[in-house]
């Protein structure tokens, strides 16, 4: 590491999905350099041993202390126009926000306990499964345009059951709808959750777990409703979409101006014979 370097804070915000994401950048440059990560999400950098040191959005002195006299980066690749404009995937706007030659796919690290927890009762198939975006909610569930509709979640939650398998069904508790037929991983320990994706199969949507999936290094199984894995996803998974993108999914941030009609695309309209080509995937998915 370069002594003349000073240490570098990275600032990142918003949800799980992102976060992770971003981690792999994140820890390559750590490993030039002395980093020190400021976050929404603490728990994604839980164990990571390149990372100098972890704070939270409201930690005190967070100036004073962690930022004052140091580099200092904001992450935040949907600020970048090349991100809407070129059709670049975020990681590659993320790598070049950070001054790396290319893109790094996500990491996550497990303590050796969390290893030996992350444990569900294997004698039912468990798999967990994720319907629902952020940006998923109750009185919006079928216009979230990151979301499979919940009548179309339900069907594959039943079809998994009647296949002899147990979906976990991932939601916030309280903001998401619960579907019938599942267990429902309702725990204040995300960390719980994002250990789990290292023993059992992922499949859902464009939302955190695939990419907490591909930061182990895992295959997730990604129903794509109104996000495409160009921007947001990775060739590695097994990624499905029975209808084309009409336009970009629109970001609504303060500095941009996005205001595509996202509520006609029909992407999130999915056939019962899409549905059941989802199931035989699950099938080979939890089989390799």
């Amino acid at each position: 590491m370069d002594k003349k370097l000073k240490t570098l804070v990275i600032r990142i915000d918003w949800g799980l999905g992102r976060v992770v994401a971003m981690s792999g950048a994140i820890t390559e440059v750590a490993k030039q350099r002395e980093v020190k990560v400021v976050t929404s999400r603490p728990l994604v950098f839980r164990g990571n041993p390149y990372i100098k040191s972890v704070h939270g959005l409201d930690d005190r002195r967070l100036f004073e202390d962690v930022i004052k006299g140091n580099d200092y980066l904001e992450l935040e690749p949907y600020t970048d126009p090349e991100f809407f404009n070129d059709a670049k995937n975020r990681l590659d706007i993320a790598a070049k926000q950070l001054g790396l030659p290319k893109a790094v796919d996500p990491c996550l690290f497990l303590a050796e306990h969390e290893k030996l927890n992350n444990y569900l009762c294997d004698s039912c198939n468990p798999i967990l499964f994720q319907p629902f975006g952020s940006t998923m909610e109750i009185n919006w569930s079928d216009k979230s345009y990151r979301s499979i509709k919940v009548k179309d979640a339900q069907y594959l939650a039943d079809k998994l059951v009647k296949k002899g398998f147990t979906p976990y069904l991932v939601i916030k508790p309280g903001s998401q709808p619960v579907l019938n037929n599942c267990q429902i991983l309702d725990t204040p320990d995300m960390r719980f959750v994002v250990s789990l994706c290292d023993r059992y199969p992922v499949i859902g949507c464009d939302s955190s777990l695939h990419h907490v999936a591909k930061a182990f290094n895992k295959k997730a199984l990604v129903v794509r409703a109104g996000t495409d894995r160009e921007r947001y996803g990775y060739e590695s998974n097994i990624n499905l979409r029975e209808y084309p993108m009409v336009a970009h999914t629109p970001l609504r941030l303060g500095m941009n101006d996005f205001n595509y009609d996202i509520s006609n695309q029909h992407t999130n309209e999915f056939s019962k014979e899409f549905l059941d080509n989802v199931i035989w995937q699950i099938h080979l998915l939890y089989n390799n």
